[in-house]
């Protein structure tokens, strides 16, 4: 996709897999970049996601990893690192429900590319074809939940 890495990112993470890559582009500037020293708190579990919060600076943001390492831990235990091209806070973002997880940078810190839930709203408004892979995506961690995987 060009030459704009998180273009090429965003096209290969199955949240968008299929668009269209005008409306990669819209996702593109509709984000921003972060970076995050080894060690920071990037997500709070139990973190509301609505009202001011939705709207402040920080805001409430979905995340894809473009370089370094996030560490999920749930209740204390750690259960998933992610790398390049995993994401995360993405059910935040769809559901409005607090954060169910904490999510810190790793060891050699993270950047990533995140996606503010208002945008994120204004997006599906204006290109509801955006929700199609998300809800592939969704249905498909559901049925892996059901059949106990």
């Amino acid at each position: 996709m060009e030459d704009n890495p998180t273009l090429t990112l965003l096209s290969s993470v199955d949240l968008f897999a299929g668009l269209s890559k005008k409306v990669l582009t819209r996702i593109v500037e509709s984000g921003h970049e972060l970076e995050f020293p080894a060690g920071a708190e990037v997500v709070r579990a139990g973190e509301p996601v609505a009202g001011f919060r939705e709207f402040s600076p920080k805001g409430v943001e979905m995340h894809v990893v473009r370089a370094g390492r996030a560490v999920v831990r749930v209740h204390g235990q750690e259960v998933a690192t992610l790398g390049p091209g995993a994401y995360f806070g993405e059910l935040a973002l769809i559901d409005g429900q607090p954060r169910s997880a904490d999510v810190v940078a790793g060891d050699e810190g993270l950047s990533t590319f995140a996606l503010p839930r208002w945008s994120f709203k204004e997006l599906i408004a204006s290109h509801p074809e955006i929700a199609v892979p998300m809800l592939r995506v969704v249905v498909a961690r559901l049925r892996s939940a059901e059949s106990g995987r």
